[in-house]
Formats: C-alpha cells, structure tokens, sequence
C-alpha cells in the first residue's frame, strides 16, 4: 500500500464542457420517445390500464382455486350447533352471559364467584 492519492481528474465527465453537454443532449434526444409514454401513462386512469391483465389474471387464478376448494371441502349441516349463542361461542361463562342478556348489574362478590367458578 502506497500513501500516494490517485489522480481520477481523466474519469471527470465536465473537463471537456462541449463534449458533455453534446452527451447530455443527445441522451435526452434519445430519451425523449420514452419519457412522453411515461407521462401519457401517468394519470391514475393510465397506471390502472397498466395493471388490468395481470389483476385479472390473479382474479381468475383465486376464483378457480376457491371454487376447487369449496368443492373438495363440502361443509356438513351443523346440526349441534344451531341454538348456541355468541356468549358461549366465545367462551364465555354462562353466568355473565345470563347478566348481559338480562341487563343485571352484579354485585363484586358475584363476578368473582362466577369468575372462579369457571376457571
């Protein structure tokens, strides 16, 4: 290893200024095609028009995979369960669901019976 810096003054893109404005312009020149598609294209009705086949396609992919399943996995009638409330569903204990469907206040003493009770 040497402590001598390296001169990189000829990578300098701006010592010859002609040349990189001659660079610059012609870049644009040749740019100009694409970047006014790329402008067309910006307005939220142009971007959706960019997305619709493969949206499409993703929605048509999860409607065949959905109507597959749906077919393989037929649900039984659920017979047991037909007069089971929310309250119990969740798991809640029988006693506070009687208190918040009679619309009872319970005293302390009561909740932390009902409480223990359950666990």
């Amino acid at each position: 290893m040497t402590d001598e810096r390296i001169d990189l003054s000829p990578l300098d893109p701006t010592v010859d200024a002609e040349r990189f404005e001659a660079a610059v312009h012609s870049i644009g020149v040749s740019a100009a095609a694409q970047l006014a598609r790329r402008r067309t294209r910006a307005s939220v009705v142009g971007q959706l028009g960019l997305w619709w086949k493969p949206l499409l396609a993703a929605a048509a992919i999860t409607g065949i995979i959905s109507v597959g399943a749906l077919l393989r996995f037929q649900a039984s009638p659920v017979t047991e369960l037909e007069n089971v409330g929310i309250a119990e569903a969740i798991g809640m204990p029988d006693q506070l669901a009687e208190w918040v469907r009679s619309d009872e206040v319970p005293t302390v003493e009561e909740l932390i019976v009902a409480m223990e009770g359950e666990s």
